[in-house]
């Protein structure tokens, strides 16, 4: 856009004094008669719009949505389809060439989803398809999709977020079978290890097997005992000679329970990780919370630590 500016002009006009000997100079009509004539100094320029306000303009000029987005696949295998975003203009016809942000997740590192992020253009249609390379990590997260512009821009990044299509982006693990141990310490309210009943373990164990899994089993005492040292490398020790393919490792601790009109409230944290038994890497890291209420004490803590176990379980599908 070009910046209009319009000079001030200055126009002065005036008579050339006379001047005589013998006479007092008389001024002439309109003698020493000024006319200054100014247009505005100050300059009219085009306001030029920041980057945020460009992107914002950008984004509501057009319409975005999903198409349709893929099953889920196993580690290892691509995904059957692609993931399809449309993008219309407000008029309702198809945004050609339109740029768009995807980020998704792409690996893992000590047992935490990094992401990587790529651009798709829409077609003649409006119609833009991302297919992830094959999965060689496994994932339950999202593939998020945006219009594309600079996220270091705080103002974009903010204007981004609130124009995000999201979609379920899952990977179940190739595991299922490889076989593992689990190792699991419950601790009472007092902060103590619960060494004779390993409830939460096998809670897990039982969940893992509805979901498919086979050839696992709760790890001998001595595993927990190194749990509870928090000595990861006696637990890789012990795992290499028990376990074929991982070990699933941790804690399960009260944060607090209290009485009310319902009865019982019980807030527990599971702190879990998952180990390739072969090289010692953590593979997962996991820590949910949960919160359950009952009418009876004994029943509150027993569904909390079934429903952690559980929410654990479906974790370790699709992160081992």
């Amino acid at each position: 856009m070009k910046s209009i500016v319009h000079k001030g002009i200055f126009i002065t006009l005036a008579t050339t004094l006379a001047f005589s000997c013998t006479s007092t100079p008389k001024p002439a009509e309109n003698d020493s008669q000024i006319i200054n004539e100014e247009l505005p100094s100050s300059a009219e320029v085009a306001v030029i719009p920041s980057p945020a306000e460009h992107y914002a303009q950008k984004v509501e000029e057009f319409q975005f949505s999903l198409v349709s987005s893929p099953k889920q696949t196993t580690k290892g295998k691509i995904f059957t389809e692609p993931y399809v975003i449309e993008v219309k203009k407000t008029d309702g016809s198809p945004a050609e060439s339109f740029e768009i942000s995807v980020i998704y997740p792409s690996s893992r590192k000590d047992g935490q989803i990094e992401f990587a992020e790529t651009v798709i253009t829409t077609d003649s249609e409006g119609k833009a398809s991302f297919l992830p390379d094959v999965p060689l990590f496994s994932f339950n997260s999202e593939v998020s999709f945006f219009p594309k512009g600079d996220m270091n821009d705080a103002e974009i990044a903010k204007i981004a977020a609130e124009h995000t299509i999201k979609a379920p982006y899952k990977v179940q693990t190739n595991l299922k079978s490889a076989g593992g141990t689990l190792a699991i310490v419950d601790f009472n309210q007092n902060g103590k290890a619960i060494i004779s009943n390993p409830v939460s373990s096998s809670n897990l164990l039982m969940t893992l097997m509805k979901l498919g899994f086979t050839r696992i089993g709760n790890a001998p005492q001595d595993v927990s005992d190194a749990v509870i040292q928090e000595n990861t490398e006696k637990v890789f020790a012990r795992a290499k000679s028990i376990a074929p393919s991982f070990i699933v490792f941790g804690t399960v601790k009260i944060d607090s329970s209290e009485k009310n009109d319902d009865g019982t409230t019980y807030n527990l944290t599971g702190s879990v990780k998952a180990m390739d038994s072969k090289t010692g890497e953590i593979t997962l890291a996991i820590e949910k919370t949960i919160s359950v209420t009952d009418k009876n004490d004994w029943t509150a803590l027993a569904n909390a630590r079934k429903q952690l176990a559980d929410e654990i379980a479906n974790e370790i599908k699709y992160g081992l």
